[in-house]
């Protein structure tokens, strides 16, 4: 068995992620205005900006498929058209991508999102993604290959205000996840991309619907994790040696195209011995 985690925490993988990749689903959330990146995103959706020559959701999709992961479910708002018409029903080896669509994009956050995408997921094992993460692919792999049921991605680093940071216990379970946990407690960034378990997407999702429906819908999802910590072991990923960025800002695509694309780009080249 190998493990990996940089000595915070023991992760033992399984073999054969194409395998395990079949039995699961992605979920990724691409509905928001994305009003921070004004005005690149005036007349299309964050996910369809170009990332190097192949678009933001494109990558993802890529790594999606190079999981072996079969269905994709993408919930959609803003120019939500735009979207379907460029991906349609698959996509190379992802046999079916369906659509959710949040008409309330413009007033909601991901909490709603994914709420409304709770049937999509309930009583199957699924992974989650931001639609507006460049990663390189093997993260996904490695979230697969894990044997522990829900995995959060992280980056261990210094974070600023803007990241939803986490923290953990003395058994290196994930006690906190939010963006208000102050700089100084927190242990890093969560990074978008995760791993749930199907024992636990019931309880998941009524903490979706909870805020959901009680005027709450401007939440990030990540309130409704907080909410099941103690349900199951959760537990950290660390990929801070993977090239990845989340993309909120004008300075986070230009630092996508112009370093972390190259680095992802090298990553592949790379042999396993030196990365």
């Amino acid at each position: 068995m190998r493990t990996r985690g940089g000595g915070r925490y023991s992760l033992y993988f399984h073999g054969a992620f194409s395998i395990l990749g079949n039995d699961m689903k992605a979920i990724i959330l691409a509905a928001g205005a994305s009003r921070r990146l004004k005005p690149l995103t005036d007349g299309v959706p964050k996910c369809l900006l170009k990332i190097g020559d192949k678009t933001l959701l494109e990558q993802q999709l890529d790594a999606i498929d190079h999981a072996g992961i079969g269905e994709a479910v993408i919930v959609v708002g803003y120019f939500k058209e735009m979207i379907i018409d460029f991906f349609g029903t698959s996509y190379k080896g992802i046999r079916t991508v369906s659509y959710v669509e949040n008409p309330d994009y413009a007033v909601t956050n991901t909490i709603y999102s994914l709420y409304l995408a709770r049937n999509h997921f309930l009583n199957d094992d699924f992974v989650y993604f931001n639609a507006d993460v460049l990663f390189q692919r093997d993260i996904v792999k490695l979230l697969i290959e894990c044997r522990e049921s829900n995995v959060l991605a992280v980056d261990y680093k210094k974070c600023g205000k803007e990241e939803v940071k986490f923290t953990t216990d003395s058994k290196k379970r994930i006690v906190k996840l939010a963006k208000t946990i102050p700089v100084g407690e927190a242990e890093g960034e969560f990074i978008g991309i995760a791993k749930f378990g199907k024992n636990i997407t019931i309880p998941f999702a009524e903490a979706l619907e909870r805020y959901s429906t009680s005027g709450e819908r401007n939440l990030f999802f990540e309130k409704a994790v907080e909410d099941i910590l103690d349900k199951d072991l959760f537990v950290p990923l660390d990929v801070s040696h993977i090239p990845n960025i989340e993309i909120d800002f004008p300075a986070d695509l230009k630092k996508a195209q112009e370093e972390v694309y190259p680095a992802i780009l090298a990553y592949d080249r790379s042999t396993p011995e030196q990365r």
